[in-house]
């Protein structure tokens, strides 16, 4: 069940990596020595040390004949960060781990409670921050218009598929009814409300922050001319706007204190709702200087990271995410 990372039999390493999924079996053993997981992060590459063990939990865990024991670990990272993905791997890790005496970054048991709809119920009430209503259901009509009456969720309302990232959306959808005509029976989905966020040129941005502990690290601001704001906007868009590159440029160097106070105490506050060691949050700062929330979670990805003109201004940025995340590591 261990596996080391690097040479093999080394078993005084305190540190373990938890990682695992619902569609895995058995135990993996990367052959590159690299940690692909359905629903993870891949913030386990800020740490370039290799000192570490990794802890699989197989989707079939129950049935393992031989369980890890738990007393030559110090502190376990859990890898394991999508609720809606991997809840089976989740509950499993956080029985084993109540077993264990040392520390957890990012317990299964908080890990669980970090999905879409139960992040928008923690987080509502924050004054600064617009939190859309979001909606769970199987894909049935009446399932769905019961959970949308439940939430006061409004049209017209973004819809996906629960466990998805990286802008994968079903659509928009501008009534009950458009709805009913594109929801699957076999799949579960997340309906989200739209809120607009134009600025006065018309386009659109997206800020992301992680949190490592306590401390914050700024980590992008893209703009596009689609609502739907992702990474490839920046070669596709963002390329072709100066000013944005100069402002982008502007925060990684100044990081939280490019923000007003306000936006800043805000962000703290989020930061004391959220009972995560670590996790990204992505909004846009509208026109009246509230924060429009599009999502918090542990499953943000930190990478890839452009180090090519006229993006070739986030080396600085990368050694303060390893610092911090070393130092949440070692705290």
């Amino acid at each position: 069940m261990y596996l080391p990372a690097g040479r093999e039999g080394l078993t005084d390493r305190r540190l373990t990596y938890l990682f695992g999924s619902d569609h895995q079996r058995g135990i993996v053993r990367p052959a590159d020595g690299d940690v692909r997981n359905v629903g993870s992060t891949d913030l386990w590459r800020l740490r370039t040390d290799d000192s570490f063990l990794r802890l699989h939990i197989p989707g079939n865990f129950p049935r393992l004949k031989v369980r890890p024991a738990l007393d030559r670990i110090g502190t376990v990272l859990n890898l394991i960060t999508d609720p809606d993905l991997n809840p089976k791997v989740l509950g499993y890790a956080s029985r084993l781990l109540r077993e264990h005496g040392g520390r957890v970054i990012n317990r299964p048991e908080d890990v669980l409670r970090s999905s879409r709809d139960r992040m928008a119920d923690l987080l509502d009430g924050i004054d600064g921050l617009i939190v859309p209503r979001v909606a769970r259901f199987r894909g049935h009509a009446n399932l769905a218009l019961r959970a949308i009456e439940s939430a006061g969720l409004r049209f017209p309302a973004i819809l996906r598929a629960i466990g998805t990232h990286n802008g994968e959306i079903s659509g928009i959808v501008a009534s009950p009814q458009a709805l009913a005509a594109i929801i699957d029976r076999k799949e579960e989905y997340f309906l989200t409300e739209f809120v607009e966020s134009r600025d006065q040129a018309g386009l659109y941005h997206k800020i992301r922050l992680f949190f490592f502990g306590p401390d914050a690290v700024f980590r992008h601001r893209i703009i596009s001319d689609q609502w739907n704001v992702h990474g490839p906007d920046r070669e596709r868009f963002m390329v072709h706007h100066p000013a944005a590159i100069a402002l982008e440029r502007e925060m990684v160097q100044r990081g939280l204190a490019a923000f007003p106070a306000e936006v800043r105490s805000v962000l703290q506050a989020v930061r004391a709702r959220v009972p995560l060691d670590y996790f990204g949050i992505d909004f846009a700062l509208m026109s009246d200087g509230r924060l429009l929330l599009f999502e918090a979670n542990a499953t943000m990805n930190f990478f890839s990271m452009s180090r090519e003109p006229p993006f070739d201004y986030f080396e600085p940025l990368l050694a303060e995410a390893q610092a911090k995340f070393t130092a949440m590591i070692e705290a």
